[in-house]
């Protein structure tokens, strides 16, 4: 009798068991893909970003306001890595204001004095300085990329290792000035004065410098590939190779 039972279940389970096998592999798949645990890196990533504080610009704030900072930095002559971008310089004495460090993206500084300012390491990426006074000014390392410099005194100005890539500096007056190992590719220098500036180990590559004056001005190591020097003057300038070009007539 038992052996019968065995057969029977038997039968039973070798009848059921393809049935079986089809409705296991036919069964729809869930849509939602279950989600990896997040690293440790990942969850540090998104909490920082979660409670990281939102910092305004100028153009977030009120005028207001930004117009007390901007007195306040003329006030006390410094405004170290302040967020002053979108603000308004313009006509402004700033003479000897300490700005290094400072997020003056797209600030405007057009006919602005700044004489001996100190903006080392400040960002002026497309800021106006269209016809302001630079004198003596410290511009080291300052992010200067597109910015508009046209017709700008720049005598004396330091602007070693700054990025001036696709800067504007049509006219611009750089006579003497410190530009040794800056950033000026394809910068507009076009009837600019460089003359007697340092520019050592600059990148002048693809930079358009017509009818620029260059006379005296050190190139020692300078990157001129693709530059434009038509009717450029080079007199007595020193050549990338270090040899002197022309010597003509002294003049100054």
């Amino acid at each position: 009798m038992n052996f019968q039972l065995f057969l029977s279940l038997s039968a039973v389970t070798a009848a059921t068991l393809p049935l079986a096998i089809h409705f296991a592999l036919t069964v729809p798949q869930s849509p939602f893909k279950s989600k990896p645990a997040d690293t440790a890196t990942e969850r540090a990533s998104v909490e920082s970003q979660r409670l990281a504080p939102i910092v305004p610009t100028a153009a977030d704030r009120p005028f207001e306001e930004i117009s007390n900072i901007i007195q306040q930095t003329i006030k006390m002559k410094s405004c170290v890595a302040c967020d002053l971008s979108n603000a308004d310089f313009r006509q402004l004495d700033l003479s000897r204001v300490n700005l290094s460090k400072a997020n003056l993206i797209q600030a405007d500084f057009e006919k602005a004095k700044l004489v001996n300012a100190v903006l080392t390491e400040a960002d002026l990426r497309l800021a106006n300085l269209k016809l302001s006074h630079l004198y003596g000014a410290d511009l080291k390392r300052a992010n200067l990329n597109q910015a508009n410099l046209s017709q700008a005194e720049l005598l004396h100005v330091s602007l070693s290792h700054a990025n001036l890539t696709q800067a504007v500096l049509h006219q611009a007056e750089l006579r003497d000035a410190d530009l040794t190992f800056a950033q000026l590719k394809q910068a507009d220098l076009q009837g600019a004065s460089l003359y007697g500036a340092l520019l050592q180990e600059a990148d002048l590559s693809g930079a358009n410098l017509r009818g620029a004056d260059l006379r005296y001005a050190n190139l020692t190591g300078a990157n001129l590939d693709g530059a434009d020097l038509t009717n450029a003057r080079l007199d007595l300038a020193i050549l990338p190779n270090g040899e002197q070009s022309y010597t003509g007539k002294l003049e100054y």
